[in-house]
């Protein structure tokens, strides 16, 4: 089976080569109808879908294996109720982002929505829940995660913010369909508070790599 650590390494580096690789192609292929835009944006037909869907699916199996394995590992010397909702948390942020890479954003708007609310508010929950169970967690990860996942809650919440602020302007839009045009404006702000989301699950899973995982090469 794949080692433990260089599990936790693709948890996190995965989808971040995904979305830098998926949003550079999209720019570079002038296929971007404005900028900032959402990261589920560059999941546009071409190179940039294949690099969209395929990273994506494969992070979601990704992370729903390193969330057991974390719960594996570390259930006998965490608090176990922690770790349990931390199990639970992953696997469900894990099974969301592998079905949301294929419902992409210009042909299936609701399932996407959907998915991507699940893995971002149940992704912050994993990442804390997570934190919580780890009592003697090294000082240093300890501080990272202290950062990324107040990082991720000031990006979640100012990304929905800005959203809403569009929204009251065009009610219309409440139920789908929007004009992308239209809400540029507030997509000026909610896109790179999603990015900014996106980063702090980076570093909250960096920071499981160095410390959380190394239960594992004393078994």
């Amino acid at each position: 089976m794949i080692e433990d650590r260089l599990l936790a390494r693709l948890g996190w580096v995965l989808p971040a080569l995904t979305i830098f690789l998926s949003t550079l192609v999209h720019i570079v292929s002038g296929d971007y109808r404005d900028f900032p835009f959402f990261i589920s944006e560059a999941d546009y037909p071409g190179i940039q879908r294949i690099i969209f869907t395929g990273g994506f699916a494969l992070t979601g199996i990704v992370l729903m294996y390193l969330s057991w394995r974390l719960f594996k590992i570390n259930n006998h010397h965490t608090r176990w109720y922690w770790m349990y909702l931390s199990l639970l948390s992953g696997i469900f942020v894990g099974a969301n982002l592998a079905v949301m890479a294929f419902m992409d954003m210009y042909d299936h708007i609701e399932i996407h929505v959907a998915t991507a609310v699940n893995v971002f508010q149940f992704g912050l929950a994993w990442g804390l829940f997570t934190h919580l169970a780890f009592k003697d967690g090294s000082q240093r990860s300890k501080n990272l995660r202290y950062m990324s996942i107040s990082l991720g809650f000031i990006g979640f919440f100012g990304m929905s913010y800005a959203i809403s602020l569009g929204l009251k302007k065009y009610p219309e839009f409440i139920d789908g369909g929007w004009d992308m045009a239209a809400m540029q404006p507030w997509i000026n702000w909610a896109a790179p508070l999603e990015y900014l989301l996106a980063v702090s699950f980076f570093l909250t899973l960096y920071s499981f790599e160095s410390e959380v995982l190394q239960k594992s090469e004393e078994e």
